[in-house]
């Protein structure tokens, strides 16, 4: 995604992103003090929580934030944004098995809807919702009142047999497929989400894939850009990411930034496509 020459400029400083999920174990090394705070609405009624180690929201959240140059583990996207979790989602380890895989993560209205009001009231820059269930008119009519506030909400694409929902269907969202699998999904971004090294609770490190990890790229993407533009809105945002898209099929955040106007970039060369020899 071009990050690194972004970085030069911009490492997300200020912009507050809100991640809502499940909970996050803000004690792995690559997150110690990147986690500015935890709100816990699955059990706690939204009090302040210090680390909740459960999957899901532990690999967004080192997407997005994990330390630079602390010499372990991975570089999240935007390391200086300020992230708070707010957790909404729980891992449901009744349907975990031995041979399933990690244990999937179950949200409901509710508790959304109270992380998503609390994110609107702490003035989040950026929301990432890396989930997706059926439509829900409360929810919906929160995530409309965040964007009027000017918020830009990050939602993760959903599988091709669920169709749209909460949240992918909220006008002005910015939708985010993996790359390679936002092809017929007009208006849809698409980020790395194969194949992917992130954050997991207990200190370590582990390869997972999904249109989550896609969007937490892309919203670190963002807070990238909004640094460096604090004047971007979500549809002046969700423009410049469209036409960075190219041979690669994955937003460019150096391209983005240069279309915002962001000067003293040097971008990667983009990929070649290979041609016949003559």
């Amino acid at each position: 995604m071009s990050t690194a020459a972004l970085q030069q400029v911009s490492v997300g400083a200020r912009v507050k992103v809100a991640v809502i999920d499940t909970g996050v174990d803000a004690r792995h090394p690559d997150l110690l003090g990147q986690v500015s705070g935890q709100r816990d609405y699955v059990t706690g009624g939204g009090a302040q929580v210090d680390a909740v180690p459960e999957r899901h929201g532990t690999e967004v959240m080192g997407l997005i934030a994990a330390k630079v140059n602390n010499r372990q583990g991975i570089v999240g996207v935007a390391p200086g944004a300020v992230v708070t979790s707010y957790r909404a989602c729980w891992t449901d380890v009744a349907r975990a098995g031995a041979d399933a895989g990690p244990a999937p993560a179950r949200c409901n209205s509710f508790t959304l809807a109270q992380a998503l009001g609390a994110a609107i009231a702490d003035g989040a820059d950026v929301i990432n919702l890396s989930l997706g269930g059926p439509s829900d008119p409360l929810l919906t009519r929160l995530a409309q009142h965040a964007l009027s506030r000017g918020a830009v909400l990050v939602a993760a694409a959903p599988p091709g047999r669920l169709g749209k929902g909460f949240p992918s269907e909220v006008p002005g969202t910015l939708v985010v497929a993996s790359t390679g699998e936002a092809a017929g999904s007009e208006g849809w971004l698409a980020a790395p989400g194969r194949a992917v090294l992130t954050t997991v609770p207990g200190g370590g490190y582990d390869i997972d894939a999904g249109s989550s990890l896609a969007a937490a790229h892309a919203t670190g993407v963002i807070a990238l850009l909004r640094a460096a533009v604090p004047t971007a809105d979500a549809e002046r945002l969700k423009r410049a990411l469209l036409g960075s898209m190219g041979t690669s099929g994955a937003i460019n955040a150096c391209a983005a930034a240069r279309t915002l106007g962001v000067a003293g970039l040097h971008c990667d060369a983009p990929p070649q496509d290979a041609a016949p020899k003559r």
